[in-house]
């Protein structure tokens, strides 16, 4: 399966998704599915976020918290969850305030392994 069809049938699976999105850590999308209208530019939350992620991987690696596995970013009309996939890419997808976060954190801890391997 292609990266964008992995995406495209993520998106399908999650109500009230906006996008998802495979970034690498330079914050630059390896690619992204879209649909709806989220009422902001996705692209530009995603990269913003990626340099704010960076920064929250660094501290808890230099605490001695462990790995970082996920993030949630909630605002009062969106949320975005983050996922590690590797020292490479995350994962993330984009939702509205009342979007399905459980079946997008579900769809990013299934299908990390296939994500990884679709840019490989």
């Amino acid at each position: 399966m292609s990266l964008r069809d992995l995406l495209t049938s993520m998106l399908a699976e999650v109500e009230g998704a906006f996008a998802v999105m495979l970034m690498g850590y330079d914050c630059i999308a390896i690619d992204e599915v879209q649909q709806g209208e989220a009422g902001f530019d996705v692209q530009t939350m995603a990269v913003e976020y990626g340099t704010v992620i960076k920064e929250i991987r660094r501290t808890i690696e230099l605490v001695g918290a462990g790995a970082m596995e996920e993030i949630v970013i909630s605002t009062t009309g969106s949320r975005m969850i983050i996922r590690v996939l590797n020292d490479e890419f995350f994962a993330a997808f984009v939702l509205a305030k009342d979007g399905n976060l459980g079946k997008a954190r579900y769809q990013l801890r299934m299908r990390a392994l296939q994500l990884v391997e679709s840019v490989s």
